[in-house]
């Protein structure tokens, strides 16, 4: 038996670098597909050709390149079902070989995972609405605030459910990708950052540091998209029951939560054509200011008064204010710097009340978080399994978290909402400087790289010399030679 299993091992790894080489061709063949356009752009500029003609050519040309890329989908696709045998193959021997004492531990297969997720993170998501809405923050319905509130709650559980449902049946299909990694090492992981998150502490760094202790983490590239994909729907349902806990304007709430994912998209277009170490250079200084006035402010110190606010809507300059920060901060978020730190700071750096930042950093956290997962998990670009339970294990660690400030520390000691305020600003003055700090450095060591490294040669691919006397042969050959 243990033979066989090594023998199924290789042939599960064999069938592996195969689907992976499937994404590497297509990728490769898309980026060529880019130039050929690109070439074929450059010739009407240069008056080579008419613009008549290069509308000819040009929808000839991706007629022809949509066949090819249909056929390496296709082998992508047949690929894909020869591993999942193989890897369910593997995963039969296995638990084979623990009945017989060969092996250890079980492996869950892809069918369980998916039974477990759909029961679980539903379940967990009425027990926290059931904490927030009867004991935490009970639902008022003469208030149009908080009628609303509850409204928005209700749409982000169903947009959570609905990627719920995508990564059933998305991430499922591809655990093989990963299958090294096992739930019992990656669930504690996702527990341990949401938890944190909930405390405003934030999940990328802490969840980056423990995926890189355990080594569950081969490849540096595929590190956002599992962050993304994996801390997606427990980092939105964080924000659902802070906008029950907490008390904010509508007004303030929605407008700032847009400005955030519209600064996200426009991030995610610019993101190559701006420095990114002026950014960081930026970001770093002005918040190393916040963290300095923040801790002026914080109970036991407050040598300046703490913003009591729950929205500026009213205050036109403020709102202006806050709408364009967010923005840039949507936009900074492409650039890899975490909204949580920023957010804060114009949040006090406004006067508005401290906790109204939770629900406002959360739910545009978040929702960013569900555009980019989708993205990351389409490109392939991520580990499934690893995001897979590290969503299962976040959702239980946001339960716990809000569970142990809001019922335990507010209802069941009965801190009051002051006092849990003065924690969570306590907390967000380490976890400001800090993030001032990284990006100082950040800024500062790839400075030093570049200045002591030579400029490196731009090398880039010449411009296609097309044959248009005999277009439609060319394209095809051309074509065809990316498929090899």
């Amino acid at each position: 038996m243990s033979n066989r299993l090594e023998e199924i091992n290789d042939q599960l790894n064999i069938a592996n670098d195969q689907f992976k080489n499937d994404f590497l061709v297509i990728e490769n063949f898309n980026k060529q597909k880019k130039h050929f356009l690109k070439s074929l752009s450059n010739d009407r500029k240069q008056k080579k050709i008419s613009n008549e003609d290069y509308a000819f050519y040009k929808k000839t040309a991706i007629q022809i390149f949509k066949q090819d890329l249909s056929y390496l989908n296709n082998n992508l696709n047949a690929d894909l079902v020869k591993l999942q045998a193989k890897y369910q193959e593997c995963l039969t021997a296995n638990n084979q070989a623990v009945k017989q004492k060969q092996r250890k531990f079980y492996q869950i297969t892809p069918k369980t995972f998916t039974i477990i997720a759909l029961i679980l993170i539903p379940i967990c998501m009425v027990i926290g609405l059931l904490l927030n809405y009867l004991l935490v923050a009970p639902i008022n319905f003469s208030d149009k605030n908080s009628i609303i509130g509850f409204s928005i709650s209700m749409f982000i559980i169903a947009v959570d459910l609905i990627f719920l449902f995508y990564i059933c049946r998305n991430s499922t299909k591809k655990m093989m990708l990963d299958s090294y990694n096992n739930a019992a090492k990656i669930m504690p992981i996702g527990f341990i950052a949401n938890f944190c998150d909930v405390l405003g502490i934030g999940s990328f760094a802490t969840n980056t540091n423990l995926l890189k202790v355990t080594k569950s983490i081969k490849d540096d590239k595929t590190i956002p998209g599992t962050l993304n994909t994996g801390m997606a729907i427990s980092n939105l349902f964080t924000g659902c029951l802070f906008i029950g806990a907490v008390q904010v304007e509508v007004t303030t709430l929605v407008p700032f939560i847009v400005c955030a994912v519209i600064g996200s998209f426009i991030g995610s277009r610019i993101v190559n054509k701006v420095n990114t170490r002026v950014v960081q250079l930026i970001m770093g200084v002005i918040l190393a200011g916040t963290a300095i006035i923040m801790l002026m402010t914080v109970k036991g110190i407050a040598l300046l008064p703490s913003g009591d606010l729950k929205g500026v809507f009213a205050i036109w300059w403020k709102f202006i204010i806050g709408c364009l920060g967010f923005i840039i901060l949507g936009i900074f978020m492409s650039f890899g710097v975490g909204l949580y730190a920023p957010a804060m700071a114009i949040i006090s750096l406004l006067g508005i009340d401290f906790l109204v930042v939770f629900p406002i950093m959360t739910v545009s956290a978040g929702l960013t978080m569900h555009v980019n997962g989708y993205r990351y998990s389409k490109n392939n670009n991520y580990l499934p399994k690893t995001s897979f339970c590290m969503t299962l294990g976040g959702i239980i660690g946001v339960i716990a978290s809000f569970s142990l400030i809001f019922v335990g520390l507010g209802k069941g000691l009965g801190v009051s909402t002051s006092d849990i305020k003065a924690i969570f600003q306590w907390i967000s003055v380490p976890v400001i400087s800090y993030a001032s700090f990284l990006l100082l450095r950040g800024y500062f060591k790839a400075h030093k790289k570049l200045k002591n490294q030579p400029k490196p040669k731009v090398v880039s691919n010449p411009i296609l010399n097309i044959d248009y006397n005999n277009f439609n042969n060319f394209v095809t050959n051309w074509s065809t030679n990316l498929l090899k």
